[in-house]
């Protein structure tokens, strides 16, 4: 009875899957998102802010704000492309993924990158799977058995993230980049490291069969 009978189709939006070429080196792909956070008062949130490369899974620059805005996403974009230096040259060849929320529409940060000479990229409506790597790492940020749950205000949440992105670029081994960590992955040091274990998985099977052979 409640169905629409009328045989339209809904507006979509568009249906195509944004264009995701595999990544050979760091900052040529950025995600960025907006989680919730709860805080002691009920329904009064913070919000945190994340952009990650989705080469090294590296956190490169977040914020944790009362604000839910445009205005924060920018400063964020800002930040993460001061702290990684990058120049001209090389914002012309970054993508950066979002979704459709209100804020990655704004006129203010959609003119912004723009400006910057950044691509960005757009989610299809109401389709979270095509911005995974950020919804992962919120996903992880949240299951770890030291989140709070609840924060009792900015600054305590400052403290927190500060601590914790530190040691999740630096310290937390990534499945999903062979072990190692995003820090690592983002400098190219994983190459030696992966082929240093390499070499000592196959040293150590040449052990296990000379020992098997007495």
């Amino acid at each position: 009875m409640t169905t629409d009978r009328r045989g339209k189709r809904r507006k979509n939006g568009s249906s195509q899957r944004p264009d995701r070429e595999e990544v050979t080196e760091a900052n040529k792909r950025w995600c960025w998102d907006i989680s919730y956070l709860r805080t002691s008062l009920k329904m009064v949130f913070l919000f945190l802010y994340v952009v990650l490369d989705e080469f090294s899974r590296k956190v490169v620059a977040w914020r944790v704000s009362k604000s839910l805005s445009h205005l924060e996403g920018m400063e964020v974009v800002d930040d993460a492309v001061g702290c990684e230096g990058l120049r001209k040259e090389d914002l012309e060849i970054l993508n950066l993924h979002n979704d459709r929320g209100i804020q990655m529409r704004a006129k203010g940060i959609v003119k912004m990158l723009k400006d910057l000479g950044i691509n960005q990229v757009f989610s299809r409506p109401r389709t979270p799977n095509d911005n995974p790597f950020v919804e992962s790492a919120f996903s992880i940020v949240k299951g770890e058995p030291a989140y709070p749950g609840r924060f009792e205000s900015e600054g305590v949440a400052r403290e927190y993230f500060a601590e914790y992105f530190e040691g999740y670029n630096t310290v937390r081994l990534h499945g999903g980049i062979g072990y190692v960590t995003p820090d690592q992955k983002h400098r190219g040091l994983d190459v030696a490291i992966l082929a240093e274990r390499a070499k000592r998985k196959e040293e150590a099977r040449d052990n296990r069969l000379t020992v098997n052979r007495r």
